[in-house]
């Protein structure tokens, strides 16, 4: 056990969780801003602009019913820049359509009367989306996007399969070395640990806001 836990291991592996919190702060802005334009899409494009629906609305459900693992092996052959645009990319494509369904939800929970009480007021449609719908429906969803922003920094770990070096494969590095069943499942534990203590926070985080927004 001693072995595995070296100031040089133990560097490695914090190294690994710092670029998987980069790719996954990145990945989860470029997801919800994906998500939320497919999202409008597939809500407010219709007649001359249903084909914009239509697009949406495949993109989603294609990677929704397909396995992530599958694009993301996939794009390493399409991705330049290496590991961490690659995971960036991958992560954020592959995430978009579960951000789409959580904004598209909170979008149609938003009654028409908004939108007419905004026309009154002067504002086009633009403008009462980006000033009155948006708000309102982020407000609604912070527990649901947290909670996809959750499953992005685990999804992170499938990264590991095409050499990134996140969390997961510099914890399994370390693992090799391991001379002891110990040594093995103490690399687990550590794994873990990072995964729950990283989460747990977030969890946390939603929370306060959830009880600040409940009482604002």
């Amino acid at each position: 056990m001693a072995s595995v836990l070296t100031a040089d291991n133990l560097n490695f592996m914090m190294s690994g969780m710092k670029l998987t919190l980069e790719i996954a702060v990145l990945a989860s802005a470029l997801s919800i801003l994906m998500g939320t334009i497919l999202a409008l899409m597939k809500t407010y494009c219709r007649g001359t602009l249903g084909f914009l629906n239509i697009l949406a609305t495949v993109y989603v459900e294609i990677f929704r019913c397909t396995p992530q693992l599958l694009w993301i092996l996939m794009f390493r052959f399409f991705v330049t820049g290496g590991g961490f645009n690659l995971g960036v990319v991958s992560l954020s494509v592959v995430s978009a359509p579960y951000v789409c369904e959580i904004v598209r939800g909170g979008l149609n929970n938003i009654s028409h009367g908004q939108f007419e009480a905004g026309y009154s007021q002067g504002f086009h449609f633009i403008g009462i989306l980006w000033y009155i719908v948006l708000p309102q429906t982020f407000r609604a969803i912070i527990p649901s996007l947290m909670s996809q922003i959750t499953s992005i920094i685990k999804s992170t770990s499938l990264l590991a399969s095409i050499n990134i070096f996140e969390y997961l494969f510099t914890c399994n590095t370390v693992m090799l070395n391991a001379t002891s069943i110990g040594g093995i499942f103490t690399v687990y534990a550590m794994e873990a640990a990072g995964y729950f203590i990283v989460c747990y926070l977030l969890v946390v985080l939603v929370n306060t806001l959830g009880r600040k927004f409940r009482f604002a």
